[in-house]
């Protein structure tokens, strides 16, 4: 009796093994497709490096277990409806920007990054740290709130356009009708300079502009020539008021289907990916803005004294939203990573003055 009983534990255990390793099997192959949606249009400017690399790359990497199945052009409305449809199924993920409404959805804090003026005039090397510092909150931020979030990249630092008035001075901005798609943020930032934006949707931004109801606003230069807007715009100004992120999602619902192993794959990936994402991304915008002013528009600058004055007027909106659009917390500890960067960044370039000068002499 006592071997009959060994015996049927050695069954049981093996089969649960079993059951264990057929259940992994095929977990490992299950076929997942994710239906993804993003307003850009199909093969345009860096697109089509998620188009020819990212998603097939993750396909192939996990064995055809992760699959995509993409809405390109805005077909399936905007983000904000990306985010919703998402929440209910109809879709697991999406490409969206850093916009107020899907930043609070997804992930407040990451809202922080897009206050006006917070780095320095295309300072990529800024941007890059502190999303590397702030990437691990901003992943469990995120998860709380139902996504994953795949890729972190850049949209750009916006311009100014403007079909009727120059911008060189915040008078200029006063005296035009500027409208505003992207949230409390850029709401707030645009009333702190003495103005009354026209709230549009995304889809009304093109007929807003060509009709003459608004006659200036804040954009990427690469989604400016998508829009073809460039044909109504007379003036360009680069002042870099705003960076803005770009980033791909998915719902934990499905992030929780795919294995662990083909998930250890996907993040071990984004490194990589995100990479040649922004390497596209910033060769497309500046092939953009030089088309741009090749076509015609005339590029206007804000002198050194007026952008003091901009900075000044938008600077209280840092900590007026902070608690609403984002926490006190993430804020602080930006502008401190921010102020360490720029801080060993300055000592570094002061040594290598010194070992120059040592050496020359």
């Amino acid at each position: 009796m006592k071997y009959k009983g060994v015996f049927v534990k050695k069954i049981f255990l093996a089969v649960l093994v079993f059951g264990f390793l057929i259940n992994t099997a095929w977990a490992d192959g299950q076929k997942t497709v994710i239906k993804l949606a993003c307003l850009a249009q199909k093969g345009v400017s860096a697109m089509s490096y998620l188009d020819s690399t990212v998603f097939p790359g993750y396909t192939k990497a996990t064995d055809g277990a992760v699959a995509f199945d993409i809405y390109w052009g805005g077909v399936m409305g905007d983000e904000e409806d990306y985010i919703a449809k998402m929440r209910t199924g109809q879709l697991q993920g999406a490409l969206v920007s850093g916009s107020g409404s899907v930043t609070s959805a997804v992930c407040p804090d990451l809202s922080v990054v897009g206050l006006p003026f917070l780095f320095n005039a295309w300072a990529w090397d800024e941007v890059d740290y502190v999303m590397d510092k702030i990437k691990p909150h901003l992943f469990k931020e995120a998860k709380k709130k139902g996504f994953k979030l795949v890729l972190i990249s850049n949209v750009d630092f916006d311009q100014i356009y403007s079909t009727k008035n120059n911008i060189e001075t915040i008078e200029d901005i006063k005296r035009s009708k500027i409208l505003t798609w992207f949230g409390s943020l850029e709401n707030r930032m645009l009333r702190s300079l003495g103005v009354s934006p026209i709230p549009v949707n995304v889809p009304e931004v093109v007929s807003s502009i060509k009709t003459g109801i608004c006659n200036m606003a804040i954009s990427p230069s690469m989604w400016w020539v998508g829009a073809q807007l460039y044909t109504d715009t007379k003036y360009v100004n680069p002042l870099p008021i705003r960076y803005v992120p770009g980033f791909i999602i998915f719902s934990m619902d499905v992030w929780g289907k795919i294995s662990e192993k083909n998930r250890n794959i996907i993040n071990s990936l984004a490194p990589e990916y995100e990479r040649g994402f922004k390497k596209k991304i910033k060769e497309s915008n500046e092939k953009a803005y030089r088309a741009m002013l090749k076509y015609g528009i005339k590029e206007v600058k804000v002198k050194p004294k007026e952008l003091a004055r901009f900075k000044e007027a938008t600077r209280p909106v840092w900590d007026e939203l902070a608690g609403k659009s984002y926490s006190k917390e993430i804020l602080d500890e930006v502008i401190g990573q921010l102020a360490d960067y720029r801080k060993n960044k300055k000592n570094t370039a002061q040594s290598k003055s010194v070992y120059k000068n040592k050496k020359e002499s």
